[in-house]
């Protein structure tokens, strides 16, 4: 796994490390097109199955259109620069994309515009504002843009917007959360498949990761697979911002600034483990989608949301 040995890194070997991961990421991303096209369609389909608990029928402000529809312009120009082989062209359609993508870049991620909250909204434009900054080859602000990206919403940046990357900079990190968490997961499930939770830990592990086995819980037992399972994923949520911000100020301490780095952070489980996983988390250990209490709309959306509201907010001008 990319990133195995960074605890043994220093902070000049740190900056290296992310240089290459992001890079290679965001490299990785400019050349398929295809992915980031799916990458939007799934981001699209996010904002049509927005808050349910709000009026449907409300009409969004003009203003709240729009800032959406900057961030659909930035990318649509974004995508041109790409696409084009003009080098007039690329550098006026990435400066044009460099304006639209701000506007929601600079959001305040504590509030929601059109229904919508904005730290998703932000950190989608930080993705962007990254893709803009490797086609500029302004290394510094294309990785300063990925690690905003994960600071201001860890959540949807490892589910939606790059768990790829989020695999490569973070989960080395996380063994201990993780061995928290099968460890916990594990006692549960043989509570459901026999009654006691006394059986070996790596007794059929497979299968007690299995979901359907969650059709065979009782009521109680389903209430605290889902409080565990939120305490799991607001465990990697804060613990990945807690790293992004370490990696800026390591990349920071790099230039010319002097800024004083803090030591490498810890990640700390909500409880201390009995068994620590190794850095080869897995596969059935899951890292998302844990929806947060706080993600403010619907993580899926029904299809006939997807029908009739799928771009509402980015095609309706």
């Amino acid at each position: 796994m990319a990133g195995k040995f960074i605890f043994t890194m220093d902070r000049k070997d740190i900056s290296r490390f992310l240089t290459k991961t992001i890079d290679s990421f965001v490299q990785d991303r400019l050349i398929n097109k295809e992915r980031r096209i799916e990458n939007k369609e799934q981001c699209a389909e996010r904002l049509a199955a927005k808050d349910g608990s709000s009026d449907k029928d409300t009409e969004v402000e003009y203003s709240d259109q729009a800032v959406i529809a900057n961030l659909d312009w930035g990318i649509e120009a974004l995508e041109e620069a790409i696409s084009t082989y003009n080098m007039e062209t690329k550098l006026a359609r990435l400066d044009h994309a460099e304006k639209m993508l701000q506007v929601c870049a600079m959001l305040n991620p504590k509030q929601k515009t059109g229904g919508v909250p904005n730290f998703y909204l932000s950190a989608w434009a930080h993705l962007n504002l990254s893709y803009l900054w490797k086609l500029r080859s302004n290394t510094q602000n294309c990785i300063f843009h990925a690690l905003e990206m994960f600071i201001i919403d860890p959540f949807f940046s490892r589910v939606d917007f790059a768990p790829d990357l989020w695999k490569n900079l973070f989960l080395p990190h996380m063994s201990s959360i993780v061995g928290w968490y099968s460890e916990e997961r594990h006692k549960l499930m043989m509570e459901v498949v026999s009654g006691s939770a006394n059986l070996s830990f790596t007794a059929d592990i497979d299968k007690l990761f299995n979901e359907s086995l969650v059709s065979s819980m009782r009521p109680h037992q389903i209430d605290k697979l889902q409080k565990l399972d939120q305490l799991y994923g607001e465990s990697l949520n804060e613990n990945t911002r807690l790293y992004a911000k370490y990696y800026k100020d390591c990349m920071n301490s790099d230039s010319t600034s002097g800024k004083k780095v803090s030591m490498l952070p810890i990640a700390e489980p909500p409880m201390t483990p009995l068994h620590e996983l190794s850095l080869s988390i897995p596969d059935y250990v899951k890292f998302g989608p844990i929806l947060p209490k706080s993600a403010g709309f619907s993580l899926t959306s029904s299809p006939k949301d997807i029908v009739n509201g799928r771009l509402e907010f980015l095609h309706r001008f």
